[in-house]
């Protein structure tokens, strides 16, 4: 029953990994799963022209949607749910003009419904330059 269990949560995790990476949002930054297992997962996004602002560096829009999802991967590499961000808490630590970044999540509080989880922005040399705190609902079950 066991190997069962750990087959299931195998095939889960590489469909969650499918969701995400087929996203048209992540398509549409260049956002792609770098490493995922129940309870942790990695994402990263190799910084572009098009992530720039007005002052060279990346847009804390697309700063913000790497803390964002990468607290939803989490989540949901944990469970079989959907989740919607109740609040995202961002700090913006230092300006990044190229490279690749990396986002990961880590839980603080699980409750039934409500989720507390804090992720972090490092570039390839692990300089942290975002951090940011989720509130998030669990919305349904998807299966």
């Amino acid at each position: 029953m066991n190997g069962e269990v750990s087959i299931m949560k195998n095939e889960y995790l590489q469909w969650l990994e499918k969701e995400f990476n087929t996203s048209p949002y992540w398509q549409l930054l260049g956002i792609t799963m770098d490493e995922l297992e129940a309870g942790r997962a990695r994402i990263k996004m190799s910084v572009q022209k098009q992530h720039l602002n007005s002052n060279g560096v990346v847009h804390g829009g697309a700063t913000a949607s790497l803390l964002d999802s990468v607290i939803g991967v989490t989540i949901r590499s944990m469970k079989d749910v959907k989740v919607a961000t109740i609040s995202l808490t961002t700090q913006f630590l230092a300006p990044v003009k190229e490279g690749i970044l990396y986002a990961e999540a880590k839980m603080i509080h699980e409750g039934r419904r409500i989720q507390y989880v804090e992720s972090i922005l490092t570039q390839e040399d692990g300089s942290v330059v975002a951090k940011a705190l989720g509130t998030f609902s669990i919305k349904q079950r998807i299966s």
